[in-house]
């Protein structure tokens, strides 16, 4: 496992680097900033944020966000954010190796295949990108694989009720996974497995309708948007680990369900089928477990694995700057200074849609707030705004009153 563990620690020094270095310039986008405000207030036993302008928990049912609460609490700081999302993603490579050796792959091909994992564009993409919870599926989908395949009932149960509390979605996948189960493996830990998904989806349900609230969904149709780019999807999900998902044959149709919850999506205000996000992240886990069954059918295959990845990773496709032509931002510190102003400020401060970048710093300050109506002057990221300088000269911080910033113009209230 001496390979696993020296990949995991380049994948996390890398990352965190890249990460801090993109949270420094101000680059993060405003999710960022919700999940840092939302985790800082569940503390206080609320789940609410500016940035949603509700409690997260009523956007989606990510109750395991708890996890991450008295961490946050002890470094209340948006870098604490980061270094656990990169932990997080990096860790699953253990779990993966040892599942993979479980099934009767040989050590090292085992080792190629979570090797692979880290280096495919889905797993640095969703790591480079804002925290979301996703990146908790392929750690808790691997380590309940792993048990499952030892038959060991009560920790297989207790990854599958994490998992479903990562996002009301998961429900749905362990409940088809269970049901797999039953009908081709463990009848005992299936139908155990599948009840608790129904209890999980009945309270899910429950609540819902006792509080009046919906979590967000994109539309569903039977029509396909970007239909080239869900087969690029496809295309970077199978190439890091050279195509040996493919080798499980009739076993494919289980990933059915989690590849037609992006495939069917319709009018998402963000690309789910790009492969650096983390809606990819179920995919991801699924293609790493069918990888490893792939290899015990051929295990000559494995020696493709860790070359083809490093092949889409430098010259295909990459969210991250470890593609050529690629650079770290640079960047801007005083510009950055004056984030930490405002995230210190004990006055309230409403942040223009433009500046999220600002926002992903200084919301672990719930007297900050992010403007609740879109900016319609600005329709790029507003991570990319160039004008921090100008922007942060204009609000004024240390001043005794609120203000609410539109256009780089502070306007007391």
């Amino acid at each position: 496992m001496r390979a696993v563990y020296w990949a995991m620690a380049v994948f996390a020094v890398v990352y965190i680097a890249l990460d801090l270095n993109k949270f420094y310039a101000l680059r993060y986008g405003a999710d960022m900033g919700t999940f840092l405000q939302t985790i800082s207030n569940m503390r206080h036993g609320s789940s609410w944020n500016f940035g949603e302008w509700r409690p997260h928990l009523q956007v989606h049912d990510s109750w395991i966000l708890f996890v991450l609460v008295p961490i946050v609490a002890l470094f209340p700081r948006g870098e604490t954010l980061i270094v656990a999302q990169v932990l997080i993603v990096a860790s699953a490579a253990l779990p993966l190796a040892l599942f993979a050796r479980q099934i009767g792959v040989a050590p090292k091909f085992a080792n190629l295949l979570a090797i692979a994992y880290l280096m495919s564009p889905s797993a640095q993409g969703f790591t480079y990108d804002n925290f979301s919870e996703n990146v908790f599926v392929p750690v808790l989908a691997f380590t309940a694989a792993l048990f499952a395949r030892r038959r060991a009932l009560w920790p297989t149960l207790l990854c599958a009720q994490l998992l479903m509390g990562v996002k009301e979605d998961e429900i749905l996948f362990v409940a088809w996974f269970a049901a797999a189960c039953y009908a081709f493996w463990d009848r005992k830990l299936g139908a155990a497995a599948f009840v608790l998904a129904v209890v999980n989806a009945a309270a899910f349900w429950g609540v819902e309708r006792l509080t009046g609230g919906h979590s967000n969904a994109p539309a569903y149709a039977l029509s396909v948007e970007d239909g080239s780019g869900k087969l690029t999807l496809i295309a970077l999900l199978l190439a890091p680990f050279a195509s040996t998902p493919l080798l499980v044959g009739r076993w494919l149709p289980l990933a059915l369900p989690l590849l037609a919850e992006i495939v069917f999506a319709q009018h998402n205000p963000y690309e789910p089928s790009r492969i650096g996000t983390h809606y990819t992240a179920p995919l991801l886990a699924c293609a790493a477990i069918a990888a490893a069954f792939g290899i015990v059918r051929r295990p000559r295959w494995a020696a493709w694995m860790v070359p083809c990845a490093l092949v889409v990773m430098l010259f295909v496709f990459n969210d991250t700057a470890l593609r050529p032509g690629r650079w770290p931002f640079i960047v801007d510190w005083n510009a950055y200074a004056r984030a930490i102003d405002v995230r210190d400020t004990r006055t309230g401060v409403l942040l223009h849609r433009r500046d999220e970048g600002v926002w992903s710093v200084a919301a672990v300050n719930p007297r900050v707030r992010l403007e609740q109506k879109p900016d319609p002057q600005f329709v790029a990221c507003p991570g990319y705004n160039t004008n921090a300088a100008a922007f942060f000269s204009s609000i004024g911080i240390g001043a005794r009153r609120e203000f609410v910033l539109c256009g780089g113009v502070p306007l007391s209230r």
